[in-house]
């Protein structure tokens, strides 16, 4: 076990020494290449700013907005601080874009366009043929007013610069790509010569995995993102780390460092190799000391293990095994046994006391023999069990009498009691079925009361209909008066044409008397007409009178209508009136109904609790009589024991 033990934990302490130092050599590398790319991309800002800014010194001379220097003294100028700062050549373009030293327009070129807007530029690499370089560029102020562009046209080796320094271990590299994924920063200058694009290439070749693991982490990089990923290319075994970083003050550009992770984990590997040796070699060391140490230990304590376990069964007669050395194992032997010689002399003094209690002998006690250390508690424990079961036994049989007479007392309450109960349960039983009775005749009477309001209510409704159709009788008893007039006026216009008319034919007649013979046809007619005239006005002072008497009539009718109108509307107000008490009643009703119904309620659960004390009343008068038996038992069983 030993040697298992000392094998697993070689085992575990040099697998764990190598995974800790991969872990760390790994995060170390991390880490490390995080911070250079961080530093390659604070590095290429400062270079670029630096480059920026002394553009945009000079762009601040004012020999550049000096209306009295001539063309070619600007250009001159501007060549000037080119050869100075080894740059190729310089210009300057007005606001539209055409640089006139030159005779060149540059207003859709992107340098010129963001220098406009004024601020400092430098552009991505321009290839001509063979011919590659950078554009810085810088506004032109007077005041706050751009006036011009000044550009400047750079190598290359600007950025070449950064990338070269970056070399880290012998497979190391760095490159720098613009916002759309473009290389334009390599070791190898062929990659920007050919505007390498590992996303457009990706997108054009689906099924190449290199390229798909390549443009995914460009792709993070083009879109501003700061990381370190861990790759490999299908078919190759080695494994690549590639840190990168946006380079600020740029437009989107990203900065990458790459290495070989084999290259650097190489010396943690050959650890690794050392560490393995090592563990082997102290694994066979202790194989083979233990093995010598582990028998002249194992021996002696297999045979008191032995002991032990015939003691663990019980066994205090069987002889304990003697050591001869002088080492632990001796003090292990005769410690078992004085060991069990005290477990036999305190198993027989326990024995003993426990044997007379058993036999109902409190009187017993501990000899006072020497018990051992912790053992003896075992004597301090035996004495207190005795004097406790003394004490208990004696105030049991104190106890039992007091029980014993109690419980009859108990016994006689508990049957008075549940008698009680009884007679109480009748009375609400009783209780509860009149207020059921009550609650169903408040019910019953709620029920009326509905039905009277609601017939109420059809009445009041009624009246409402009967005053409406009186309000029309008026108004047509109106008309009836009006038409009355109307034809008291046209038979006096009848009798006027009567009087007339009687005129006429008497003036007709007396003409015809003075006419003689020729007139007695004329007077004939005459006649007719008076006699016509006197019916018509007979005729008219009879319609007249009738009229009169129906006006009269119309009259009286107008006025009954009207003290019957005002009856309808007396009895509408006291229907309304009778309609809104008898709404009051009902809800009361329907109060006294509830109310009824929670009183209901409440005598339920009263009857619920007071057969449930019944209930209990007989339980616990039947619990006295049983206890009261009990506690003889119980005095009986306590007589049985002798007590100090």
């Amino acid at each position: 076990m030993i040697v298992l033990a000392t094998v697993c934990v070689s085992f575990t302490t040099g697998l764990m020494g190598m995974l800790v130092t991969r872990y760390s050599t790994t995060a170390a590398i991390e880490k490390n290449l995080r911070e250079t790319a961080d530093l390659a991309a604070l590095a290429a800002q400062n270079m670029i700013s630096t480059y920026t800014l002394t553009i945009a010194e000079i762009a601040s001379n004012p020999t550049l907005v000096d209306d009295d220097v001539s063309l070619e003294e600007k250009q001159a100028f501007i060549q000037a601080r080119a050869d100075a700062y080894y740059m190729r050549m310089g210009g300057l373009a007005d606001v539209r874009g055409y640089d006139a030293a030159h005779r060149t327009d540059i207003s859709q070129e992107p340098f010129f366009q963001e220098a406009l807007q004024g601020r400092n530029y430098m552009s991505v690499p321009y290839i001509d043929g063979n011919d590659i370089y950078i554009m810085v560029s810088s506004p032109v102020l007077e005041g706050d007013t751009v006036k011009g562009v000044l550009y400047f046209q750079c190598d290359t080796y600007i950025l070449q610069s950064i990338i070269e320094g970056l070399q880290i271990g012998e497979e190391g590299e760095a490159y720098i790509l613009d916002k759309e994924g473009t290389t334009i920063a390599y070791v190898d200058q062929q990659s920007v010569m050919d505007r390498e694009n590992i996303i457009r290439e990706a997108a054009a070749s689906p099924k190449d995995k290199d390229l798909q693991t390549v443009a995914a982490i460009e792709s993070r990089m083009v879109a501003g993102e700061t990381g370190v990923v861990r790759y490999s290319y299908a078919g190759d075994h080695s494994k690549n780390v590639q840190a990168f970083a946006p380079i600020p003050g740029t437009d989107g550009w990203s900065i990458a460092v790459n290495i070989d992770e084999e290259e650097f984990m190489r010396p943690a590997f050959y650890g690794n190799i050392i560490q393995v040796a090592i563990c082997v070699a102290a694994c066979l060391i202790v194989i083979v000391i233990s093995g010598k140490v582990s028998r002249s230990i194992a021996n002696p304590i297999v045979r008191c293990a032995q002991r032990l376990q015939t003691l663990s069964k019980g066994d205090l007669k069987s002889p304990v095994p003697q050591v001869e050395s002088r080492d632990e194992t001796r003090v292990l032997s005769d410690s078992i046994g004085q060991l069990v010689e005290e477990f036999g002399r305190i198993v027989d003094e326990i024995g003993r006391v426990l044997g007379a209690i058993a036999d109902g002998d409190l009187t017993q006690e501990s000899t006072g023999q020497f018990y051992p250390g912790d053992f003896a508690v075992l004597q301090e424990y035996l004495s207190v069990i005795s004097q406790k079961l003394n004490r208990t036994m004696a105030g049991i049989v104190a106890a039992s009498d007091q029980v014993s007479g109690s419980s009859s007392q108990v016994a006689a309450t508990g049957t008075a009691l549940s008698t009680g109960s009884v007679e109480q349960t009748a009375s609400v039983e009783q209780l509860s079925n009149t207020i059921a009775d009550m609650r169903n005749d408040a019910q019953e009477t709620a029920r009326l009361t509905q039905k009277a309001k609601n017939a109420v209510e059809g009445a009041g409704e009624k009246l409402q209909e009967s005053g409406v159709y009186i309000e029309r009788l008026n108004e047509a008893m109106n008309l009836i008066t009006e038409s009355s007039g109307e034809i008291r006026r046209i038979i006096d216009t009848i009798e006027n044409i009567a009087f007339q008319t009687n005129i006429l034919a008497l003036n007709a007649a007396v003409e015809a008397a003075r006419a003689g013979t020729a007139g007695k046809g004329f007077a004939v007619v005459a006649d007719e007409v008076r006699n016509l005239a006197t019916k018509s006005d007979q005729a008219a002072k009879a319609t007249q009178e009738l009229i009169r008497n129906s006006v009269e009539a119309v009259d009286s009718g107008s006025e009954v209508v009207k003290k019957v109108t005002g009856s309808v509307t007396d009895v509408i107000d006291l229907a309304s009136r009778a309609v809104e008490q008898m709404e009051l009643v009902a809800k009361a009703v329907d109060g006294q109904t509830g109310a009824i119904e929670q009183v209901s309620q409440g005598i339920e659960q009263i009857s619920g609790v007071v057969q449930a004390n019944s209930a209990t009343a007989e339980e616990s008068a039947a619990t006295s009589v049983e206890l009261s038996g009990q506690a003889e038992e119980l005095r009986q069983l306590v007589g049985s024991f002798t007590l100090k």
